[in-house]
């Protein structure tokens, strides 16, 4: 296991890569954004794009803009309706664990003026899929992420809406993206889904279970359109990051003009107060992504902000030692809570995906802290303070 000499991201996120100089493909893909990239071109491309595909009938919507309330759905927003003037439709595929500042923000979407959709899943349904999603993959978000990905494709299709925005590509905004496609880094579509979604190898078709009464028909909204669908409907995904910059300080002066609210206090897995505000379980998927492969949402959050130069890198390892992998107590117990489970179980679930090699144990045993956090092996934590 080493670590970036620029950042704090180690190598074992997936599809990251380092150059001889020991700089992951994440840092050097952020000095060519903006040392050269041409923003002034990718915008003029962007607005080719809207008057080549867009729509011509004034009774339609422009586009679809998934929304969670989140600072990335608020400045996507911006862009298409206060920016150029478009008509959109807001969906929202509702959180697992909700949020009061979640709740609040997407309320404050609705405000700005614009047609929302809440689209409240099965709950029955949708309680199965969350857990078989811990059992079998060790993400009890996998659900989320597929209603998230192919439910506003579904309503693009129906209501016959050329464009989804989104917001930046995970692959740029965070590492990897030398294994991206140039298509894929400016748009979204099922082989974007396959190649750096949230599959983690499973189809919604494998989780039907007649025993669990999971039938074909309840995966319907989760199972991404057909590609005959896809190619009559014509349309297609947008990463708005791509074609404008994405910056964590300059978009927040932008959303908070428009009414979102941070946190008060920090997220439970990380330093920050303005990501990851609308479900409480994504915080869940933060840890189990820590247990895997020994960094989380403070590791992630870290690296933006050392690259935008808002912290040194030394400031960013004392963040990610201070926050990354603690036990998220509150989030667990929550979850517990409505899945009807016991602490216990929840770690047993958490068991057959740590990643026994990053952290200490005795006589076989995995060593935890008074707070049930593992804990991190002292020659790795070395070696991000000294890469």
């Amino acid at each position: 296991m080493k670590y970036c000499s620029k950042c704090v991201m180690p190598d074992t996120r997936p599809d990251l890569r380092f150059d001889r100089d020991g700089v992951c493909d994440a840092c050097r893909s952020f000095e060519r954004k903006h040392k050269s990239i041409d923003w002034e071109a990718r915008r003029r491309d962007f607005e080719e794009m809207l008057k080549k595909y867009g729509n011509r009938n004034p009774t339609k919507y422009d586009c679809i803009i998934p929304v969670s309330g989140g600072k990335d759905s608020h400045l996507t927003l911006h862009y298409a309706k206060d920016v150029y003037g478009l008509k959109p439709l807001c969906v929202c595929f509702e959180p697992t664990l909700s949020t009061e500042i979640g709740r609040q923000n997407l309320a404050n979407i609705s405000r700005l003026g614009v047609d929302l959709i809440h689209f409240k899943q099965n709950p029955i349904v949708y309680k199965k899929l969350i857990m078989e999603g811990f059992r079998r993959v060790g993400d009890m978000e996998w659900a989320n992420h597929m209603g998230i990905w192919s439910v506003p494709v579904h309503f693009a299709i129906q209501f016959d809406i050329p464009f989804i925005f989104w917001g930046e590509s995970p692959q740029l905004e965070y590492g990897g993206a030398e294994t991206v496609s140039e298509t894929n880094k400016r748009q979204f579509n099922e082989d974007w889904l396959n190649d750096y979604g949230c599959l983690n190898g499973l189809r919604p078709q494998d989780m039907v279970d007649e025993k669990n009464g999971i039938t074909l028909r309840d995966l319907q909204m989760y199972i991404y359109p057909g590609r005959e669908d896809v190619e009559r409907w014509g349309g297609r995904g947008v990463f708005m990051g791509y074609y404008f910059i994405w910056n964590n300080a300059h978009n927040l002066s932008i959303i908070e003009r428009m009414g979102f609210s941070r946190r008060r206090g920090r997220i439970e897995v990380s330093y920050t107060d303005y990501e990851k505000l609308d479900c409480l379980s994504m915080n869940l998927h933060d840890y189990l992504k820590y247990l895997k492969y020994g960094y989380g949402r403070a590791t992630d959050s870290a690296c933006i902000e050392v690259r935008n130069g808002i912290i040194s890198r030394e400031e960013g390892v004392r963040l990610v030692e201070k926050y990354d992998g603690r036990y998220p107590k509150e989030c667990v117990e929550r979850f517990c809570e409505e899945f009807a489970i016991g602490r216990d179980e929840f770690d047993a679930l958490c068991e057959p995906f740590i990643n026994r090699a990053l952290f200490e144990n005795e006589g076989g045993t995995l060593k935890r802290d008074l707070d049930g956090s593992l804990v991190f092996k002292v020659k790795f934590v070395e070696r991000r303070r000294n890469p």
